[in-house]
């Protein structure tokens, strides 16, 4: 592409040579005399021939915008958008029921089971499964090895990404002589907007549904119990573990290797920082930490005495 062409894509103005052709998007540190690059403040410094920001860099070709990490996000997008193709391998394994769209992609090797049912737009990479009567939105994304299971729900622009396994039975036994399984016969619901990273494990629910809330992101290495219930917009991260039957409210944000028992409750807005095990119901708009977690504040003071010197 060239710079103007950028210029538009990003909605920004241009100054230099319009029609220096890009070779590739860099970081500033790694770019050379071909390449563009992001800069976010004016005491980065760069080798690329083009870069974008918010201000204008002297001796570059460029695009002045009034965000550039916006305009990051944009320009990836839209060339992400560009690599789409659309079609049905013949090495995937589709039930004859099963009706796929026409703007839809199936790589090879998918296996979908009978009763499924697939939105426009959507994309079912490599060596997934896809179990009987799941049914799969609009736009969605699902990358290569993931697996999901029957009374799965995924509504409208989810993105997947490998390895997760959606809808398997949760951890629940009952104790005797010897632990008997109890059977799960729910479901997983993942609302619109959801994006789901690598290795993630979330567990069907023993009756009812398992349910991620719309627009929430969640990291690679998170494991979420049978029945949780997360609300919209929240973020969790890495390694994060949620118990069986936990709620979680609306845009909370529960940090690295968090742990939440079951059965508790978290408030809309509350924070929780790494490393913490929540085993007690959490109010809205607190900010937790610790072990066991506890008002992050009254942590701070603690350990401002623990480590006072004599």
């Amino acid at each position: 592409m060239q710079l103007r062409d950028i210029a538009k894509v990003v909605k920004g103005s241009t100054y230099g040579r319009m029609t220096f052709v890009i070779r590739n998007i860099q970081p500033p540190d790694d770019a050379g005399i071909k390449d563009l690059t992001f800069l976010f403040n004016a005491h980065q410094t760069t080798k690329a021939g083009a870069v974008i920001a918010a201000f204008k860099v002297k001796g570059k070709n460029g695009i002045i915008v009034k965000d550039a990490k916006r305009s990051l996000y944009s320009l990836l997008q839209h060339l992400d958008k560009q690599r789409s193709r659309w079609g049905i391998s013949p090495k995937a394994e589709i039930a004859s029921d099963v009706r796929c769209p026409r703007r839809c992609r199936i790589d090879p090797f998918v296996v979908i089971e009978q009763g499924t049912g697939i939105g426009q737009g959507t994309v079912i990479s490599a060596q997934s499964y896809v179990g009987e009567g799941v049914v799969i939105g609009r736009n969605v994304m699902i990358h290569p090895h993931v697996i999901i299971f029957p009374g799965t729900m995924i509504r409208d622009h989810v993105t997947i990404h490998s390895n997760t396994v959606i809808g398997k039975p949760g951890f629940g036994y009952i104790k005797g002589k010897r632990f008997r399984r109890i059977p799960h016969i729910g479901g997983v619901i993942i609302n619109a907007f959801v994006e789901i990273g690598g290795n993630v494990a979330i567990d069907r629910a023993t009756i009812g549904s398992t349910i991620i809330g719309e627009g929430t992101k969640i990291d690679n290495l998170v494991h979420i119990g049978h029945n949780v219930k997360i609300g919209k917009n929240c973020i969790i991260m890495g390694q994060v573990g949620i118990a069986g039957s936990a709620r979680i409210g609306d845009r909370v944000t529960l940090c690295g290797q968090v742990g939440v028992s079951d059965h508790v409750r978290i408030g809309n807005n509350a924070v929780v920082y790494a490393k913490s095990a929540v085993f007690k119901s959490i109010p809205a708009r607190r900010v937790y930490s610790g072990i066991p977690a506890r008002e992050h504040r009254a942590v701070l003071r603690a350990l401002g005495r623990l480590y006072r010197e004599p």
